[in-house]
Parts: structure tokens; sequence; C-alpha cells
């Protein structure tokens, strides 16, 4: 019997990532179902899965089954922008953290950690497209390490931090500092919310990139700290 697989969307119009879901997720072996609520029975599932989705879900630390992808090493991290921080913080990790759902955000037990180096040429915009694309790995990954039951996680040790929601006016820039000053902020902001300067009543806008596309990270750790599992994968399938 085929397991069944919940992603939660704010809108189903965000699910433009199908091709993924069929490569990580294959329909020989699962039963994917994409929706905008969460379901009446979350028994009928093997994993609920919220895709920065943003309502509450008030049923979640109760079924039991429903796992977050969070993008920084929990409990450092909880919140908001975690790619923005990545960069400001001038981090040399990215980290996901796949951990259960809990009324406390991002307070939940640790099921995954995937993590790679962070390089020169990343920007927000591919890291942003290298973290779907890993998170639906790592969905997988949980569902093959636990093939007979729900997954097993371990309580967050560190010391906790929670970055707030960042908001477009915060992505203005100061034209005095140097480029060097300002590359991590740049790095990290998307086109979405571009970084902007004036000079006299002139708003001006700025947009870096690299002028060759990064390769994908050459090696990305996984580990699954309730069962003392450590696995690299760099099989990206491109």
């Amino acid at each position: 019997m085929k397991r069944r697989i919940c992603i939660l969307l704010n809108n189903l119009n965000e699910y433009n990532f199908q091709e993924l879901v069929h490569r990580y997720l294959s329909i020989e072996t699962y039963e994917v179902t994409i929706a905008e609520s969460f379901p009446d029975d979350p028994s009928r599932y093997s994993i609920i899965v919220p895709w920065n989705y943003r309502k509450v879900i008030s049923q979640a630390e109760k079924a039991g089954n429903v796992v977050v992808l969070h993008s920084s090493n929990l409990p450092e991290g909880r919140g908001w922008a975690p790619i923005y921080h990545a960069f400001s913080e001038q981090k040399d990790e990215y980290v996901i953290s796949g951990i259960f759902a809990k009324n406390e955000v991002d307070t939940g037990n640790v099921i995954v950690r995937a993590r790679f180096s962070i390089e020169d040429g990343y920007t927000a915009p591919f890291i942003r497209a290298v973290d779907r694309e890993l998170s639906l790995l790592l969905v997988s990954k949980i569902l093959e390490n636990w093939p007979n039951g729900n997954p097993l996680g371990v309580a967050q040790v560190g010391t906790a931090s929670f970055r707030s929601r960042r908001y477009p006016i915060e992505s203005q820039i100061d034209p005095s500092k140097t480029l060097l000053e300002l590359l991590p902020h740049l790095r990290g902001i998307e086109g979405s919310c571009p970084a902007f300067f004036y000079i006299g009543g002139t708003k001006y806008l700025i947009k870096i990139r690299p002028e060759i596309q990064p390769n994908k990270p050459p090696k990305v750790i996984i580990e699954y700290p309730a069962i003392n599992k450590v696995e690299t994968w760099s099989d990206w399938n491109d």
C-alpha cells in the first residue's frame, strides 16, 4: 500500500514544483495530496508537511505526524526570514531542520537536519531553489528511514534565538558604505523586495547576481539524531 503524504499550501496556485514532487516522492511509492486546509482526519496520512504555510494549525501538535521544515540550525534562528539571515549573519553553512510541529513555533523535536557549505557565488534566489529541492528530499528521507511508523525526534539542544519578520523598508542600504560592507545584505535579498537607496529625490534599486550560475552544493550532510545516523548526499539528478 502506498504511503500517503499531504503538502499544505496557502493557496493551490503556489503549487509550481510538481516536477520536484514527482522526482522525490514518486507516484509508484507515495500518494501525494496537495491541499489548502488541514485534513479532517490527519491519521490517514503518514506525514503532513506545511509548505511555507501561514495559517495557524491548532491540531498539528496533537496529530503527531505534522513535520515542519525550517531553514536554520534549530534552536538557533527560530522565526522569520532564515535565508536572508544566513547571509546577513555570514554563516558558513546553510541548515534545514525537519521538526515535529508544536504549538510554540519552531520548538518541536528534531527528526532530521541537512547542511551544506555556503559558497561565494550563492545568493538568496539560488539558495531558495536549493532549499525547496532539499526539503522534498528530506520528506522522502524521513519516510525511508521510518517505513513502519512515526519518525523519531530528539529535543532541540543549544541556545535559542528568534529572528523577526522583515519588511521591505529594511532592504534600504546606506550608499556611503563600501560594497564589501554591503555584500552580505545584498546577497540575502530577493527580487520581491530589492535593495534600494535614495540620492536626492530619486530612488535607485540595486541587485546582484553571479555572472555564472553556481553549481548546486557538491555535498549535503544529512543527520538523523534520534538514530545516530549520518549520510552524505549529492545526487541532484539535473
